[in-house]
Formats: C-alpha cells, sequence, structure tokens
C-alpha cells in the first residue's frame, strides 16, 4: 500500500530546489577551480577570515581591559607602525613583481639569490633605525604625550621583522604560493590574539603588553614564510644569469606606498597629536578598519596576475575589472554595515552599551573613508604592477594635501576626517582614470 502511496507535492518540489541548489553550488565550486583570480582569492580569503575574526577578537579584548587612554595610545602606535609597513610595501611589490618575472622566464631558482641579497639589505637598515628609536625614545613619547618610554622601545624592536615581512611575503604571492601565505598570517593572528590579549588580560592592562604581543605575531609569521620558501626553493637550482635590478622600481613605488599609508592610516596620528582628548575617535577608526580587511585577499590575489614590463594585456585589464568589480561589491557590503549598526559594532567590538551620537557619526565617515581607500588601493596596485608610476603619482598629491590640510584644519576631528574624505576620493577617480586609459607602446601603438 506504501508503495502505490504518492508522494506529497512539498516534498517533490523541495527535492527538485534542492537538486537545484546542489548543481548550482558544484557549478560554483568547479568556477572556483577554472578561475585563477577567483581560486586564489578563496584560498587567501580563507585565511583573512580566521585572521580577521582573531583581530576582531583581540579588539574586543583590548577595548575592554585597556582604559580609553591607554587604548588610544595602542591605537596610535599601530597606526604608526601601519604608516611604516605601507611603504615598506614596496618591497613586498618589488619583490612580488621579479620573482613573477623570474618565474615566467624560467628562472625560479635565482628567487633564492634575490630573497638573500635583500633580507641583507634590508636587514642592516632594519636594525639600526631600530637602535635609533630606542636612542630617541624620549622625545618620541614626549611628542605622543606619554610619561613612559617602553611602548617606544617595543616598536623598536619589532622594525627587523617589519622589514624582513613584506619580502618574504612578496616573494611567496609572487610565487603564488599563495597557501603558505596564509598560514604565516593566521599563525601571525593567533599569536597576536593568544600573547597580546592574554598579556592585557592576565598580567597587566597596559599598551606596552599589547604591543609586545603584536611584535611576536610579526617574527612568528616571518619565521613561517622564510621556512616556507626554503623548502620549495631548495631543489631549484641558480642560474649564472644576472639578478634584475629593483633599486628605480623601489623608489618610484616608495613614494606611491608611503603616500597611500598617510591617506589610509595617518587620521589617528592627527587626531592624537591635535585633539588628544578625544578618546572616541580611536574606537571609531578601529571599527572602520575592519571595511579594509574583507577584500583584501582580492587585490593580493590580483597583483602577480597582471605584473607587466611596461604595458599590459587586454586578458590583464580584464583581471583589474574584475578585482575591482568584487572588491567594491565586498567593501559596499562592509561601509553598510558600519553605517547602519554602528553602535552594535560598538557594543559587539568595544562592549559600549550605549554608544554616544558622535562616536556613531564618526564610525559612520570613517567607514566611507575607508571604503574609497579600499578602492584606491586596488587602482594603486593595478599601476604599480604595470609600472605605470607617472599615472599613479597622482596619490603622493592626494597624501600632500592631505597632510596640509590636517596641520592647517584641526579644531575639530570632524575637519579632519573630512579631508581624509575629500582627498581618497580625489586620488581614487584620478587614478581610475588612469587605470582606464591606454598606454602608448615602445613601438608607437597602444596597449
Amino acid at each position: 500500500m506504501l508503495k502505490n502511496q504518492k508522494v506529497p507535492a512539498f516534498f517533490r518540489w523541495f527535492g527538485y530546489i534542492l537538486r537545484l541548489l546542489m548543481k548550482k553550488i558544484r557549478q560554483i565550486f568547479l568556477k572556483l577551480l577554472s578561475d585563477d583570480l577567483l581560486r586564489h582569492t578563496s584560498i587567501l580569503f580563507s585565511g583573512m577570515m580566521v585572521v580577521h575574526v582573531c583581530n576582531m577578537v583581540f579588539q574586543m579584548v583590548v577595548g575592554r581591559v585597556l582604559v580609553a587612554e591607554e587604548f588610544t595610545l595602542l591605537a596610535t602606535f599601530l597606526a604608526v607602525l601601519a604608516i611604516i609597513q605601507r611603504p615598506l610595501s614596496t618591497l613586498r611589490n618589488g619583490v612580488n613583481h621579479y620573482c613573477s618575472l623570474l618565474q615566467n622566464d624560467g628562472r625560479i631558482g635565482d628567487v633564492k639569490r634575490l630573497l638573500g641579497k635583500w633580507l641583507l639589505l634590508t636587514g642592516i637598515p632594519a636594525f639600526l633605525l631600530g637602535a635609533v628609536t630606542v636612542w630617541f625614545r624620549g622625545p618620541l613619547a614626549g611628542f605622543l604625550h606619554l610619561n613612559r618610554t617602553d611602548p617606544v622601545v617595543i616598536a623598536g624592536a619589532v622594525l627587523p621583522a617589519l622589514f624582513w615581512f613584506p619580502i618574504l611575503i612578496g616573494a611567496t604571492q609572487g610565487l603564488q604560493l599563495f597557501g603558505r601565505s596564509s598560514v604565516a598570517t593566521v599563525f601571525g593572528a593567533l599569536i597576536r590574539l593568544f600573547l597580546g590579549a592574554g598579556f592585557v588580560w592576565f598580567l597587566y592592562p597596559a599598551c606596552g603588553w599589547a604591543m609586545l604581543g603584536h611584535g611576536l605575531s610579526i617574527y612568528v609569521s616571518v619565521v613561517i614564510l622564510f621556512c616556507g620558501l626554503l623548502l620549495v626553493l631548495w631543489s631549484h637550482a641558480c642560474s649564472s644569469e644576472a639578478l634584475p635590478s629593483l633599486r628605480m622600481y623601489l623608489l618610484q613605488s616608495f613614494f606611491i606606498l608611503a603616500a597611500y599609508g598617510i591617506l589610509f592610516t595617518s587620521d589617528v596620528i592627527f587626531i592624537k597629536h591635535y585633539l588628544p582628548e578625544d578618546t572616541d575617535f580611536a574606537f571609531a577608526a578601529t571599527i572602520s578598519r575592519m571595511v579594509a580587511l574583507l577584500p583584501g585577499p582580492i587585490v593580493m590575489a590580483m597583483f602577480p596576475k597582471v605584473v607587466s614590463r611596461g604595458t599590459g594585456t587586454a586578458v590583464q585589464h580584464q583581471v583589474f575589472v574584475k578585482s575591482l568589480s568584487l572588491t567594491a561589491v565586498a567593501t559596499a557590503v562592509g561601509v553598510i554595515g558600519c553605517c547602519l549598526f554602528p553602535g552594535l559594532l560598538a557594543h559587539i567590538v568595544f562592549g559600549k552599551s550605549e554608544a554616544s551620537f558622535a562616536l556613531q557619526q564618526l564610525v559612520r565617515m570613517m567607514s566611507l573613508v575607508m571604503g574609497v581607500s579600499v578602492l584606491l588601493n586596488v587602482t594603486a596596485q593595478f599601476l604599480m604592477a604595470q609600472r605605470r608610476f607617472r599615472q599613479a603619482s597622482c596619490i603622493v598629491v592626494s597624501a600632500v594635501l592631505y597632510v596640509l590640510s590636517a596641520c592647517l584644519f584641526h579644531s575639530s576631528t570632524m575637519q579632519i576626517v573630512l579631508a581624509a574624505l575629500i582627498c581618497n576620493v580625489m586620488a581614487f577617480v584620478v587614478s581610475l582614470g588612469f587605470a582606464f586609459s591606454k598606454v602608448r607602446t615602445k613601438s608607437g601603438g597602444f596597449a
């Protein structure tokens, strides 16, 4: 009797929808495997999500345990390190660029020589700069209105790792070993969480302990990247050909990335220097920075795929358009979330049960600034990968205007935030126009 009984229509439709859904999921999965950009983005995205969660929990812990003055101090030091890291991204881009070219030329063994040379060249000045930072810890602490020098000493000790990390991560990404780069960043984030947050939770609630955990996490990532590259490159023989010179590439991209670092992170430093009584801004800036984490893997996966010796191809331009579109969608999600639920985010991240109206407005405005800055990063990276430095110099002009505006108009926090928004928008619009423009080749044609 049960065999002759008809299956209810609901279950038939449910089975049909389930089969259709599984078919679509399979198509998406196959698409990810067949498209290098999407596949590598998904690998980096998975790692970045773990990093994002670890960073959020870290901010939740230190934001609750540290008093407002200590958290503001921590945010300021992290912003200083971020500004240092931005121009050091020059090394990452340069090594990424030339490792990709060496691999395309069948000279993967020469990557070992390239790494050895630049680890030595950067290691010596990094240690010297760290020593100078420790030596002048008093004046540096005074500039930030500190009554102690421990955080400055820790920041100086972190500098060697800050110099080595972009070289190693650049080589890993240039060889498109995105799995290894994800492992290194994930382990670094876990160390930052358990040590940085653990120190302030269990030992003493001070900025210096959180800084110590942050510094150790960078050293752990450096060690993992170095070991991962050693395993891959060990069996490849070096050639007798000369290594490509990175000097001009590094010199030109240094100014672009330094300018981008100013546009992206210097707001906290300006506020700390001109308006030290405003402790809300550090919380708003920290929340808004999370907008930038979501689309980060897309740009990382894009860069080695659009590298050229001066003129790009139609395929590379398609990769850029796809990367910019995916970044815009991911950024829009983050910005909309910050604009609609600033109070909820402040409560989740920092335990603020009733976020002030001023704090909520700052979160909304800073999320817009970060959203535009994230899109600017895509166009900047594309222009540098294509060696179109003259066109990318518009970012330097915008950064100079931003610094001048902040120095002249800083009677309120909102003035500095508006200056950041206007200058980021200006840099993005101009660089986007250049990214879509055609480049005249040496033969007289257009690429």
